[in-house]
């Protein structure tokens, strides 16, 4: 077992620490180039997250893997395996504890 670093939350820069469900974060949130003044755009976890993902699926033995994130590296995840259009992508979520399973 190891703790992955790029597994962690986006950080939101001046979002930080405040209500997820505001008019004004949601319309920045649906900006994936945006750093949000001092935090990390979507596509910026998406490149950390697709790394990983593609230096798993190097790995010379076959393996399964347990990742363990929030709803927003979820949400990459799913990204990386599966086609998916901005819509969806934004509404994608996963419930408290739920187990999705992927396949090389």
């Amino acid at each position: 077992m190891r703790e992955e670093v790029r597994l962690k939350e986006q950080n939101f820069g001046k979002w930080e620490s405040t209500p997820r469900n505001g008019t004004q974060f949601q319309a920045a949130k649906a900006q994936f180039v945006n750093r949000n003044e001092g935090g990390e755009s979507m596509m910026q976890m998406a490149q950390r997250i697709y790394n990983l993902l593609d230096e798993l699926r190097r790995e010379p033995e076959a393996r399964t893997y347990l990742l363990v994130a929030h709803n927003g590296i979820a949400r990459i995840v799913q990204s990386y395996f599966t086609d998916m259009t901005n819509e969806e992508f934004a509404a994608f979520g996963i419930g408290n504890c739920q187990v999705l399973a992927y396949e090389w």
